[in-house]
């Protein structure tokens, strides 16, 4: 028969006293962690410069980032004022390195472009606050636990606090502050969250008993504390999610809407499309092949009743103008002969 009580239990496999020590280690930043750091924020800079999904994981494998984060949660859980100014201390020293640091090799760096990899950690949403509060009750039962480097290599690169502090050095280094503000607030919600996982586990584990008596009115000071920034820290988050859905649906929506135009009109040689909203409206602007000789913009308008909720944009190609009818003529039965031939070999590996 199965116990359930000792399948759903969390045993402390290491001494309260070692655990309490490994956690005040892990708050410095010195010797071997201010290095790891320095050059963990190197490679995360040149992953991201270059847009290499290896190397920045590679950064997030070795960077020692969330010692100071984890101390100030587990102070503030057992009332210890130490670990909590240790880990402020700490964690700002944390920020100023990391950020000097990316800042540095970012203005150093011939290559300014804005990689997707750099794009995606500028951005945080609800999603990102969920992912970091997971990563900090596992952050936390890996320390517990007398074998912790796997679960806590992974919540370092689950929770990736290395990254944004990179974006917001590429930020300031290239004095565009939407990086930087986007990669600051990444950052800060990771830790915040990350801090909340291991404050409710390390209450939860029963930790409070060995390091100072249970007092309800501070817990319930603290717990309204946190509640109260949980609340002040998310509401962007909710936004930024908002506007991050209503674009992929947009995206979507406009990706439908080329396919079915395809569909109905192959005559329309389209090249690119582009979705975006302006004044509260969704636009699809759709530049064709065709010129105005072979399409004219009366028979364009005549295709916007495939189209109900987006406005439509229709352009020819900047080279079209310049071409002759005739090439414009050949070109398009071209097409024309490929999509012909395509269909026919379609048709014929369905019969066999």
């Amino acid at each position: 028969m199965i116990n359930f009580r000792k399948l759903f239990v969390l045993p402390k496999e290491e001494d309260e006293e070692f655990t309490f020590h490994e956690i005040e280690e892990g708050i410095y930043f010195r010797g071997h962690n201010l290095w790891l750091l320095v050059i963990s924020m190197g490679i995360a800079c040149v992953g991201l410069n270059i847009n290499s999904s290896a190397a920045v994981i590679g950064a997030m494998l070795i960077s020692p980032i969330m010692g100071p984060i984890v101390g100030m949660a587990f102070g503030l859980s057992t009332g210890n004022k130490r670990l909590i100014k240790l880990g402020i201390i700490n964690w700002v020293l944390m920020i100023v390195v990391a950020i000097c640091s990316s800042a540095l090799y970012f203005f150093v760096s011939p290559f300014h472009s804005e990689t997707s990899q750099l794009e995606s950690f500028k951005t945080a949403t609800i999603f990102d606050c969920f992912l970091a509060l997971l990563g900090g009750f596992a952050w936390f039962l890996g320390i517990v636990r007398k074998e912790a480097v796997k679960v806590i290599a992974g919540v370092a690169v689950s929770t990736a606090c290395i990254p944004p502090l990179c974006t917001a050095g590429f930020g300031i280094a290239n004095a565009n502050w939407e990086y930087f503000w986007g990669g600051f607030y990444f950052y800060l919600i990771n830790c915040f969250f990350i801090g909340v996982g291991t404050w409710i586990l390390s209450i939860f584990l029963g930790y409070q008993r060995y390091y100072r008596m249970k007092d309800k009115s501070h817990n319930r000071k603290i717990s309204g504390l946190i509640s109260l920034l949980s609340i002040v820290i998310l509401f962007p988050s909710i936004l930024l999610t908002k506007k991050k859905w209503e674009k992929e649906r947009l995206k979507e929506r406009a990706e439908n809407y080329i396919k079915n135009i395809k569909e109905n009109h192959s005559e329309l040689a389209i090249i690119s499309y582009e979705a975006f909203k302006e004044n509260d409206q969704d636009f699809l602007r759709i530049t064709l092949l065709n010129d105005s000789v072979t399409i004219s913009k009366k028979r364009l308008d005549a295709h916007n009743d495939l189209v109900k909720d987006i406005h439509l944009i229709w352009q020819y190609s900047p080279g079209a103008r310049s071409t002759g009818k005739s090439e414009m003529l050949r070109l398009q039965s071209q097409i024309t002969a490929l999509k012909d031939e395509i269909d026919r070999i379609k048709s014929q590996n369905k019969i066999k």
